[in-house]
């Protein structure tokens, strides 16, 4: 029979959250390439040793608080009762995570992820299972609501959306505001859809 492990004392949770608070601020502050583990650890007032024992490397822990960052408090999307509705709290998550409201953005991992393809892979996987998870919600929900709403067509309008908010953050300089998440709601994903009724 296998051992069961012990939940992470209160002082581990609290070290864990201090890594990956010191390994967003430093991503933010000077970018993935010049971040260092070292640097990490020194930020966090934590040992190597202690880093290593979690995460294989930097690409991990980044890749970790950018999750941590995009995911907030980790609860689920909330339910607004349409899909039109459920689409515009996606799209304004998929905004905060390009734009790393309150923790590493996206945005700023480009170069990484184009040189660095341990950190590609992670944050490809995770934008992948992030995607998946939510499109099956919204897609449950509809149909709850006796909406139709496929979750591979979910998947794609969620794929666009992310596509479309790094692009145009990215060309533009600034992060899409609500008028601009709607449009792209409006126009794009839910004629992706095809019909909801």
């Amino acid at each position: 029979m296998d051992a069961v492990r012990p939940a992470p004392s209160s002082r581990g949770v609290g070290r864990e959250d201090a890594i990956l608070a010191a390994a967003a601020e430093l991503v933010t502050e000077i970018g993935y390439e010049r971040v260092t583990v070292d640097a990490i650890a020194a930020r966090a007032k934590s040992s190597k040793a202690t880093m290593y024992r979690r995460w294989a490397g930097k690409a991990e822990l980044v890749a970790e608080a950018l999750r941590r960052s995009a995911e907030g408090a980790g609860t689920a999307p909330p339910d607004t009762g349409t899909v039109r509705g459920d689409l515009l709290d996606a799209v304004a998550g998929i905004t905060r995570a390009v734009t790393g409201a309150g923790g590493p953005a996206l945005l700023g991992l480009v170069e990484g992820i184009r040189s660095d393809p341990a950190l590609r892979e992670l944050i490809a996987d995770q934008i992948g299972r992030r995607g998946r998870n939510d499109a099956e919600m919204i897609s449950a929900r509809a149909r709850a609501r006796g909406e139709a709403a496929v979750t591979e067509r979910v998947v794609l309008a969620l794929d666009v959306a992310i596509a479309r908010v790094l692009l145009l953050t990215l060309l533009r300089g600034v992060p899409l505001d609500e008028a601009a998440q709607q449009d792209l709601v409006d126009e794009v994903l839910l004629p992706l859809l095809g019909p909801t009724h």
